[in-house]
This record gives C-alpha cells, structure tokens and sequence, in this order.
C-alpha cells in the first residue's frame, strides 16, 4: 500500500475523445497533448517550471516518437525535466501512474506531470527488410487492424477473447450484452447533462487549426454512437453464436488525458478545493490464461483491493475499460459489484478508445464522482493486449 502519494483536485484533465479520422485526425499526438497540458496549467493557474519528473504514455508511433517525453517536456513549457516514456497497451494510463506513485513513495520526485496520449486516426504502417523472403518481400504490419485482429501469442483477435471468457463463465447471451451496452450509454448521458456540466469539471477543449485563417475548438467527445434497445436488437453478434455486436464494442478514438502525482502537502497546495484529499492506495496487474484478455481485470482488480486493504462492499465508484461489453458483465459477476456504482458517467466503451490515455481519463472520472457524492474509496480497473490488466484504488476525503 502507498501512503505518500496523492493528487491534487483538478490536478488533471482529459481532452475531448474524437472517434478516429475525425477532428484530431491530422494532429501530432504529442504536440496535440503539449497543447492540452499548457491550457491545463493556464486554467489551473500553473507553471510548468513546478514539476520535477515527467511520466509519458503512449502506445501508437507517430514521427519523432523515439523522443517522446523528452520531447513533450519541452513543448509543454519545461526543457529542465524529463522521465519515461511507457507504451503497455491500454494498461499504459495505470502503469504510468503507477511509476509515479513508485517515484514519489520513494522520495525520487516530489511533483511528478503524468500525460497519456495516442492517435488511433491514420496509424502507422510498417515495413522492416526481410533479404531472405521471396524476391526479398518486406515483412509489413497495420499496427492497428493487425495487432486488434490477431495476438501474436494467443492467436485470436482481441474480440474472440471476450467470447472465450463469456463461455467461461456461464455464457452470456446477445440480450445480455445489449442490456448492458444500452445501460453504459444511458450512464455515459449522466455526463452530458445539464449543458454537459459533469464533463466540464476536468475536460479541457481543444483548438484545432483548419488553416492559418480558421480554428475550431473541440469542446465535447466526438462519435459518439446512440445505443437503444431497439438498434442494437437486429445486430448480429460479429462472431457468429457470440454474443458482442457492433454496438456493444468500443470504437478507436484520439485524444490525451493527464494528470499530476505528487506529495500530500504539494497536492494540499495545488489543490483547487483545499478540503479534498485524493490519495493513490495501490496499484494491481494480472495476467490471464492464453486468448483470455477480460479474465485478466477481475484479478488485477482484486490485487489492487487486497494491497488497499479495501473491499468490495467499501467501494463507493468503479470504473472500467471495457473494450467489450463482457468484460464488465463478467467482472461484475464475479466481483459482485452494485450496478449503481459501476460505470457512471461514462466508460470507454462508449467514449472511445486511444489505448494509452483511455484509464487516464476513466481514473479522472471516478475522482470526479468520488468528490460530487462526498468521498469513499474507488476502483479502476481494465484490460490490455496480450491477456493482461491493471487496477489502481483511490481514496477521496
């Protein structure tokens, strides 16, 4: 358990989610996260000099990506610091923190800027020399469609492994899995109401510049798709005899989120509302058996709770990734968590998914929610390529 690491409140953000091949679409992700943080800190009221030791996350290449947090110290304001950069699929947001909850608790950093960031829109394709293929063929990789469609290890493509672990576990029906994809979408309007005024405590909006003579600002996420019970009922399951649709899947997205690890009286200080107190308690990782990406959460989960010394029953907010409407019908099956905790105002099933930035913006949430019903513990948990998954416990008071 950690007991020296904490955030300050408003001490993070997330940028709008934009559905792939829209608004972000051609914007650098490095220089589009750069941006993100320096209005950040202008609203926050900020200076980028106050932060010793960076943490950057991000999972898909982009040009000049071999100097990523290095890189985006200096565009943010600070070319005095620098620190990891950490790509571990959609776990990269907890295990980013994670390092610096590590750095703090130690006494390496005092005020540690964590940023994720990832542009799924236009990803990379890539070619490596291969002398001794036919007539030299190069070996080349879709670094998106491929690594969605195919693990290495486990053989499947990423859906098959929800399918797997919905057999596993008593099955789960087509209704079901709408049920609950319909159930996350009237969630994520929890976030929307009221001129979006849940959204607005920590999402930062985004200028894009069309042309030297035109700028957009991107206020809210992007593509995001209506799910009723009536649209999702003649949907087809994509695996034939499975039960995940369409509808019930995430979608690529672009966007970054971040947010700030430091020491308790730092975060005091940095603190927008003096009164919260937001503590980092412990950090999980598990691995499932092989094409079993979503059995991974419930352990990682669990790990996470049993370091906190928290339970269940003590939860008062849980929050996911969950690529795949199975993976939080069987982690609330096993884990036995209240539907009325779970997933308010929104998941990345519906918002989207940028891999690395997506648990950042999920942990923001829950803090955000942990302050408006007045404190209590909470749980992040979610999958990541190659069957694994991390889980992060807060504490708000």
């Amino acid at each position: 358990m950690f007991e020296k690491a904490y955030i300050p409140h408003k001490g993070y953000w997330s940028s709008p989610f934009s559905r792939w091949q829209m608004s972000f679409q051609n914007q650098h992700p490095i220089k589009l996260a750069a941006e993100t943080c320096k209005k950040f800190m202008q609203l926050r009221g900020y200076e980028p000099s106050m932060f010793d030791g960076s943490v950057f996350g991000m999972t898909i290449g982009a040009p000049a990506w071999f100097y990523g947090n290095p890189w985006f110290c200096a565009l943010m304001g600070n070319d005095k610091i620098s620190g990891p950069t950490l790509s571990q699929a959609c776990a990269t947001s907890a295990t980013a923190i994670y390092t610096a909850m590590c750095n703090v608790e130690c006494g390496a950093y005092g005020n540690v800027l964590v940023t994720t960031t990832d542009r799924c829109s236009n990803g990379p394709h890539t070619v490596w020399p291969n002398p001794n293929g036919p007539g030299g063929e190069v070996i080349s990789e879709n670094w998106m469609m491929d690594n969605f469609n195919r693990d290495p290890y486990g053989g499947e493509a990423m859906i098959k492994t929800a399918e797997n672990v919905a057999v596993d576990n008593g099955g789960v029906s087509k209704e079901e899995s709408d049920a609950w994809a319909v159930k996350l979408y009237q969630k994520y309007l929890m976030s929307t109401a009221d001129d979006r005024a849940f959204q607005k405590g920590y999402m930062i909006p985004v200028d894009i510049a069309l042309s030297k003579k035109k700028t957009i600002t991107i206020e809210g996420d992007e593509g995001i798709s209506p799910c009723t019970t009536e649209g999702l009922a003649p949907l087809k399951p994509v695996i034939p005899g499975g039960c995940i649709t369409f509808g019930a899947q995430t979608h690529p997205a672009d966007g970054n989120a971040g947010v700030i690890v430091t020491t308790k009286a730092k975060a005091k200080e940095l603190s927008q509302n003096k009164d919260v107190t937001i503590q980092l308690l412990s950090y999980g990782y598990a691995r499932a058996e092989k094409a079993r990406m979503a059995a991974a959460v419930t352990p990682a989960a669990q790990m996470a709770l049993n370091t906190a010394g928290v339970t269940v029953a003590q939860l008062k907010a849980v929050k996911t990734h969950n690529p795949f409407s199975v993976n939080d019908i069987v982690m609330g099956r096993l884990m036995g968590i209240p539907e009325g905790i779970f997933n308010n105002y929104g998941s990345s099933l519906v918002f989207g998914h940028p891999q690395g930035p997506t648990g950042a913006r999920c942990l923001v949430e829950l803090i955000e929610e942990l302050v408006k019903i007045g404190g209590g513990y909470g749980l992040f948990a979610g999958c990541a390529a190659g069957d694994t998954a991390a889980a992060l416990v807060v504490k708000v008071s």
